[in-house]
Parts: structure tokens; C-alpha cells; sequence
């Protein structure tokens, strides 16, 4: 007998919200994770934003994941000639949602009111290495092959930290292009910009001028037209307005890319008063210095669309758990845990896969969940359709999955890490999808 499909609920956020945060595929219920986890809904999660934007434009992304249901957006498409697109780091669905009720005067509030804002899910793993990549795709980890923050790449025989792209714990940025990494074929899929380039639609972005050229930029913004570098959020808002103006004659998706949320809420975690001072700052300025001068020129035929790459858990100074204080554990593997702390990928030594899934089990079954690697594959956690050739080389042969607040560190840190991500839970996985209309 055919699984039920059951009808998303369009027609409330909090309805969306409950179905997101209990639905399981077949298959993904087969691996029989905990009920505190969302998983990643790859028919309503960042995957499809890029069908999404490119059908906005007139587009397509043929082979990527899908757009959005048109409920969630076909009443706000028409003669849409321009898509102005916001990646906001470490935003999640949870802590804005009740920012916008709490302040009814904030500009994502007004936006929301005017337009349209809704929970979807990020990917997994939920981390900036593995989402940012799907939001400049359009497919998901599995498929582009960045499935993790530290991944161990057997063409360099090395663990990378692919956010800097340089051997992990290295801070000197890109060394892996010295050493032979061409960023803009690093993908086996297509980038985003190229993809619409072919179409006729140009793609201009705009990101912290010290990370215009790094590797992972190369790679995400391969085929757009224009990568502009900013100082701060206002020049951010007051460049994308410039950019705007100059680009009338275009089909053009405009896009920015703001990461310091996710570094405050690291530092500072994502309660903390600091959080919600960046996000008023944020939408003060794009009141101030975007929206407020828009000429009727350039509001015709523009969409304004912000989302994020995940959200964050507020941790404290108990979530870490050290592998060094498990001896046990840490003789069955082959090298320190990969991935990230809240989803790790264990490397086993011969022999030791089961060694390491009992004392898992035994002794650390309610901070973590443990699936095969090869089983969460199969499943979809990572994303539908064939993966990437490396893809099953670099999450080893067990997923550890973090519950509650938990992270599995391999060395201590200098200072705890006061916001998580990386893992299943309901503040990571559900992120906002805004959508209004500037004419």
C-alpha cells in the first residue's frame, strides 16, 4: 500500500510549523531518530529556494531540486523583473518569528505584514559549509558533495575546514588552492549564477570585501556577473541599493550575504541581548538606506526575498562533550571526528565500527543519536537523487547526530561556544522565508 501524502498547510506559518517539525519521509523514519528532531523537508527547505527565485525570473534549474510549491509564492510572481535576494546567517524561524510578534515597528515585521513570511527547513547537516553551496546550487549536500564543515578529502589525503579551505586547525585561509583546488571546479553540479546566465538572467552579489575572492566564494558565485565587496551592514544596504539603480535594464537576481549574526551568536549566544541588537541594526538599515529612497523605477517589478542558511541552540558550558574523556571511543577510530560538533562523521579503525556504535550506546546514548553513514545516505538525510561520488567517502562509517544542547569536541576549547549549529534540532533546522513586494 502507497505511503499517505499528506497536503502541506499553506495557509497558516504555525500550521507549516507543526507539519515541518513532525513530518518524516519513509524513509528517513526508518532510521528511527529521535521525535526531538526535525528533519530536513527537501521539497520545502533552502534546496528549493533556487527553483524557486529562477521561476520567479522567468528560469529554470533543470536537475535541481524543485521550487517551492507555487501556493508559497505564485500570487507574489507577477511581472517580477528583478528578485533582490538576502542570506542572513544563523537567523532562525524560531527566534524571528517571535521577534516580529514581540516588535511590531520592525521592518521585517512591516515586510511580513505586507508580504509573506513562512518556516522551511535548512539542510543537513545544518552548517554554513553544506547550505551555502545549496542555496548557490540548488541541490542539496549529498548532491554537491560538501556535506560537512570538516571533511576529510582523499585527493589531498587531508581533513579540511572548508569554510577557510585550508587543512582544519590551519587559520591562514585558501591553502588548499595552493596546493592545486581550482574553487570553480571543485562542485560536480552547476552553479546557481550559471545556471540563469544561460537564460538570460544576470546574477550580481555582494559580500564582505575580505571574503570576495576566498575559495568558498569562488566556488558558490561561479558565473555571476559581479561580486562587489562591502565593509559593513549600512554599506552593504547602501551598495545594493547602487547596484539596483544601475541594473534596471536587466533580469537580474541581486543578492547579499550578511554572516556577523552567526558570529555573535556564537560569542555571545542567540538570546542574548546582542543577537537582537544586530537584527534591528540590520533592519534599521535596510529601512534607512535600502527601502526609504527606492524610486518607483526601482520598485517595479522587484521581490524582495530574505532567507537563512540555519539557525543556532543557545549553548553553555556543559554542551561540550571531549572525546579525550572517552578513551574507549576514541581508540576505535582512525582520526578525530569530522563533520562538525553537532554532527559528527566517525572514521573507525578495521574492526571497530561496532566497537564504537556499543560504547556509543552504553554510554552516551542521551546526548547523541548514531545512525550508519551509509544508511542516512540512502535515507535522503542529506538530499534526494544520486550523490556525489566523494559524498560517501566523507561521512565515514558513523553519523553522530547531537541531542539537546550537546557537541562532541576532540580537543578543548578557549571559550565555549554560546551558540550551536550543525544539528536536527527544531532552532536549527527551521529558518525564515521572507517575501515581499517593493511596488
Amino acid at each position: 500500500m502507497p505511503a499517505q501524502i499528506v497536503e502541506p498547510p499553506f495557509q497558516s506559518a504555525s500550521g507549516l510549523e507543526r507539519y515541518l517539525s513532525e513530518q518524516r519521509s519513509p524513509a528517513q523514519a526508518r532510521l528511527g531518530l529521535p521525535a526531538e528532531f526535525v528533519l530536513p523537508h527537501y521539497d520545502l527547505s533552502i534546496a528549493n529556494v533556487p527553483g524557486t527565485l529562477a521561476a520567479l525570473l522567468g528560469g529554470g534549474l533543470d536537475g535541481a531540486a524543485p521550487p517551492l510549491p507555487d501556493a508559497m509564492w505564485a500570487d507574489l510572481a507577477t511581472a517580477v523583473h528583478r528578485v533582490v535576494w538576502i542570506i542572513l546567517d544563523a537567523v532562525g524561524w524560531l527566534r524571528l518569528r517571535q521577534m516580529v510578534q514581540d516588535e511590531h515597528d520592525l521592518t521585517f515585521a512591516r515586510l511580513a505584514q505586507g508580504g509573506r513570511l513562512v518556516p522551511i527547513t535548512s539542510v543537513f547537516p545544518s552548517t554554513t559549509t553544506s547550505a551555502l553551496p545549496t542555496l548557490w546550487t540548488g541541490y542539496a549536500p549529498a548532491q554537491h558533495g560538501l556535506v560537512g564543515h570538516n571533511l576529510y578529502l582523499r585527493d589531498f589525503g587531508l581533513v579540511v575546514d572548508t569554510l577557510g579551505f585550508s587543512p582544519a586547525g590551519q587559520p591562514r585561509r585558501d591553502q588548499m588552492v595552493e596546493q592545486g583546488m581550482i574553487p570553480e571546479e571543485f562542485l560536480p553540479v552547476p552553479g546557481l549564477a550559471e545556471t540563469l546566465a544561460k537564460q538570460g538572467i544576470v546574477t550580481r552579489t555582494l559580500i564582505r570585501r575580505r571574503l570576495a575572492d576566498s575559495a568558498l566564494s569562488r566556488l558558490c558565485f561561479r558565473g555571476a556577473a559581479e561580486v562587489k565587496g562591502f565593509i559593513t551592514a549600512a554599506d552593504m544596504w547602501v551598495c545594493l541599493r547602487e547596484l539596483l539603480a544601475a541594473h534596471l535594464d536587466e533580469r537580474l537576481l541581486l543578492v547579499a550575504y550578511w554572516a556577523k549574526v552567526d558570529t555573535i551568536s556564537h560569542h555571545r549566544g542567540p538570546d542574548s541581548r546582542s543577537w537582537r541588537a544586530e537584527l534591528r541594526n540590520l533592519a534599521f538599515s535596510l529601512e534607512r538606506e535600502f527601502l526609504r529612497d527606492l524610486s518607483q523605477a526601482e520598485r517595479k517589478g522587484t521581490l524582495l526575498v530574505i532567507t537563512a542558511d540555519h539557525g543556532q541552540i543557545a549553548g553553555t558550558t556543559e554542551s561540550s562533550i571531549l572525546l579525550s574523556e572517552h578513551p574507549v571511543l576514541q581508540d576505535c577510530l582512525l582520526l578525530p571526528p569530522t563533520g562538525g560538533p553537532r554532527s559528527s562523521y566517525l572514521f573507525a579503525r578495521q574492526g571497530q565500527v561496532e566497537a564504537a556504535r556499543r560504547y556509543l550506546h552504553d554510554h552516551l546514548a542521551e546526548q547523541f543519536a548514531v545512525v550508519d553513514s551509509a544508511a542516512a545516505l540512502a535515507a535522503g538525510l542529506l538530499g534526494p537523487g544520486r550523490p556525489a561520488a566523494e559524498s560517501p567517502c566523507r561521512l565515514g562509517d558513523l553519523a553522530v547526530l547531537a541531542r539537546g544542547d550537546y557537541m562532541l569536541d576532540y580537543k578543548e576549547r578557549e571559550e565555549p561556544l554560546l551558540g550551536l549549529h550543525g544539528g536536527l534540532s527544531p532552532w536549527e533546522m527551521l529558518v525564515p522565508l521572507l517575501m515581499a513586494r517593493l511596488d
